[in-house]
């Protein structure tokens, strides 16, 4: 009895220990999103504007092409990387779900504010589901920015503005689920109707109409029903961090990712509830069985593509900085030992190549 007690108490000391610094780490994160209350409405405002300011540049006779976009959305796509998207008229997918907030506050890092499908403003909106079994969410961004592009270079200068790009705060996953890509799992991430967990997705917002929409959803259910007898992935998350739909411990999340992407396993992050899901298990194997590429990244190499592309339209660098040399937390249970040094961690993040995001790109404008 006494050696088991012996043999348990290193554990124990070490989850105490665990939990005394996730405490302490929920307490500075509630501090900075109070600090950044002040600038989260403005800020939350002057990046609607750019969508409101820029509906007269196309001008009322512009209508866009439908199958233009199309053939940009194939273009844009990482080669032999399916992808799931709708363009909706807006005022359509606004009525989804009836009454609800405009706008929600994000429990992620200062607390920015993100539209809901019913504050979309834009007359179109093109909703993209891009098939990721990693995760990073460069490769979506990249595409949606390059469809604006083509969009804007098409029909004039701010007729589309992509989510990330243009530093539109918008709720993906609730505009996705409110487009009918797909669901909500009990892990309160967005289930999609082909990819299952394994997906990121995006948002373009269209200031002109479109000659051709697809039909709005008109379907009230969110939740994934597969969820409703299984709990699978709440009993994954090694820090407690959702339950029934809900995230409610969003910063024990951020917390052990930062500690995973950015420290001695950066290549891997956590997704224990994603990889857990026997349902997207499934999907995911169906999609392997159709010959979908494996995505293999070299410690995350995507790193630098994402400063090169995403920094300069939006004030999130220091934010990055800061998560780069924050070398996380330790699991309840699991030492974390061997982390990177400041030198190396940097040096992993600056590497790339033609597998990356930047790779595709590069290789789709040299088509053009």
């Amino acid at each position: 009895m006494l050696r088991r007690l012996q043999k348990g108490v290193p554990r124990w000391l070490r989850t105490a220990r665990w939990h005394a610094s996730d405490t302490a780490w929920h307490a500075n994160w509630r501090a900075i999103r109070a600090a950044a209350t002040p600038w989260a409405r403005p800020h939350y405002e002057r990046a609607r504007a750019k969508l409101f300011g820029a509906q007269d540049h196309g001008g009322p006779a512009t209508v866009i092409s439908r199958e233009r976009l199309d053939a940009w959305l194939r273009e844009a796509a990482p080669p032999g990387v399916p992808f799931d998207a709708v363009v909706l008229d807006s005022a359509g997918l606004r009525a989804r779900f009836g009454d609800g907030p405009m706008e929600r506050r994000s429990l992620h890092m200062h607390g920015k504010l993100r539209m809901t499908h019913r504050a979309i403003p834009s007359p179109s909106v093109l909703v993209i589901a891009l098939f990721s079994d990693v995760a990073a969410d460069y490769f979506v961004e990249s595409m949606a920015a390059e469809v604006a592009g083509q969009v804007n270079e098409e029909y004039g200068k701010d007729l589309a503005f992509a989510d990330t790009q243009a530093a539109v705060p918008v709720l993906l996953k609730e505009v996705a689920t409110a487009a009918g890509l797909g669901t909500i799992g009990k892990n309160a991430l967005f289930f999609s109707r082909r990819f299952g967990f394994n997906c990121k997705l995006n948002v373009v917002f269209l200031n002109a109409p479109v000659d051709r929409y697809d039909p709005t959803p008109t379907t009230a259910e969110w939740k994934l029903p597969d969820c409703s007898t299984c709990n699978l992935c709440v009993e994954a998350c090694p820090v407690g961090a959702f339950d029934d739909y809900v995230i409610t411990r969003t910063e024990s999340c951020d917390r052990l990712i930062s500690g995973d992407f950015f420290g001695p396993r950066r290549d891997h992050m956590c997704r224990a509830c994603i990889t857990r899901c026997p349902v997207s298990n499934d999907v995911l194997k169906l999609q392997r069985s159709e010959g979908v590429p494996k995505r293999v990244f070299w410690d995350n190499e995507a790193q630098m593509s994402l400063v090169a592309d995403l920094f300069m339209y939006r004030p999130s660098f220091l934010v990055w900085l800061l998560q780069r040399f924050y070398y996380g937390s330790e699991l309840p249970g699991r030492d974390t030992d061997k982390k990177k040094g400041y030198g190396e961690s940097l040096s992993a993040a600056v590497t790339t190549s033609e597998k990356t995001r930047d790779g595709w790109r590069l290789a789709a404008r040299r088509r053009r």
